[in-house]
């Protein structure tokens, strides 16, 4: 474990600020905040109502620099992304856009509904989001685009014609509706638009940049290689250039642990990067952490079985929380064991689980919980 550098302690200070306030969004926020680093965008998939916004104006408030926003319709028009036609260059003969307060002058982008646009847009975001180039009137103008943000309600079934905007979000997320009831509780007493505790300049950025680019990737590539070759055995291969660009995420996720090389408790994060379908993102995440954190998986699926059983009593009628509540202690009670188990092999053989740790604190609240709400007791 490295030092931490003052500004990779501002940047965890800013992760706290923002778990605190969106709730249930940890993966995702450590995402953003990779991308930011590693200079890669993110899309944020989910119905309405999950707080994909929110949660990126929050973070965008929090940064220095210029921002644009907009929301994409089928109706959306080149200029509202890129500028209108400026007329005085018209009457020169030349058709150039004024990029004032536009996407080309953005250092981050937020692109709600980014499939809906048209075909003319959504070709002409390619080479903004990976070149970070802008041809206007023929001139490629350099665009300072630290991080674009997509967010869609769904991914279009017809992915063809979407296919290289697409692989553009090197980072890939799924957000749903707050699961835990805790957490339910907790969103509802949150300020809808909290005052930033923690703020960053764009010469902050900078230098955080340049930090990440310092950690050593070199002792994670055999585990790279043998995750690539464990994925392809199951039907899954990410382009070489993905697992080119992940190299910069792994760094940052690294260099916000605190770690002077990237080792194997960075490399969860790759969960959200070789994913293509949503069908997939489950296998991939499986084979991810059996590779690089077994016991975390292994922890994790009792942890899924068990709050499984804890929402279920939680929502039962009141004519059946009872009995529901019954099995659900039981269930809790052989979960918390399971995970202790897990727990004491991980650190037999010198692997710790963090998610073993924390899932026995949860489970044990949700015991508690089940006691009091559904059996009374206490």
């Amino acid at each position: 474990m490295a030092t931490l550098s003052p500004m990779a302690t501002t940047f965890q200070a800013l992760e706290r600020d923002l778990n605190a306030q969106h709730l249930e969004r940890g993966p995702v926020i450590r995402g953003l905040l990779c991308g930011l680093l590693a200079r890669q965008h993110v899309i944020i998939l989910g119905p309405p109502g999950t707080g994909k916004s929110r949660l990126v104006r929050d973070l965008t408030a929090r940064i220095g620099g210029r921002y644009f926003e907009w929301l994409l319709t089928r109706m959306s028009t080149l200029e509202e992304l890129f500028g209108p036609i400026s007329l005085a260059a018209l009457e020169q003969d030349h058709y150039r856009r004024v990029t004032t307060d536009k996407l080309p002058e953005a250092d981050i982008a937020y692109v709600d509904e980014t499939f809906k646009g048209s075909s003319a847009i959504l070709n002409s975001m390619l080479g903004v989001l990976n070149e970070r180039v802008f041809h206007n009137n023929g001139t490629p103008q350099q665009v300072p685009l630290q991080m674009a943000v997509g967010a869609s309600n769904e991914l279009p079934e017809d992915r063809e014609e979407l296919a290289a905007l697409w692989d553009r979000f090197l980072l890939r997320f799924v957000v749903e509706s707050l699961r835990d009831p805790n957490a339910f509780a907790s969103m509802l007493q949150i300020a809808r638009t909290p005052a930033p505790t923690v703020t960053l300049t764009l010469q902050d950025l900078a230098t955080a940049q340049q930090d990440v680019a310092q950690v050593d990737l070199t002792p994670a590539i055999p585990t790279l290689v043998a995750l690539r070759r464990a994925l392809a055995q199951q039907g899954i291969q990410a382009s070489d250039r993905r697992w080119h660009d992940a190299t910069g995420v792994l760094q940052a996720q690294a260099w916000l642990n605190g770690h002077a090389a990237v080792d194997s408790s960075d490399l969860a994060i790759l969960a959200d990067i070789l994913w293509d379908a949503p069908e997939q993102r489950a296998q991939v995440a499986k084979a991810v952490l059996q590779l690089v954190s077994p016991y975390d998986q292994e922890a994790q699926d009792v942890l899924d079985d068990a709050l499984e059983a804890y929402t279920t009593a939680m929502h039962a009628p009141e004519e059946q929380q009872t009995a529901v509540g019954l099995e659900a202690n039981t269930a809790l009670k052989a979960a918390a064991k399971k995970l202790a188990a897990i727990r004491e092999k991980a650190t037999q053989a010198g692997r710790p689980s963090l998610r073993a740790e924390e899932g026995i604190a949860q489970v044990a609240q949700w015991g508690q919980e089940v006691l009091t709400t559904c059996l009374k007791v206490g």
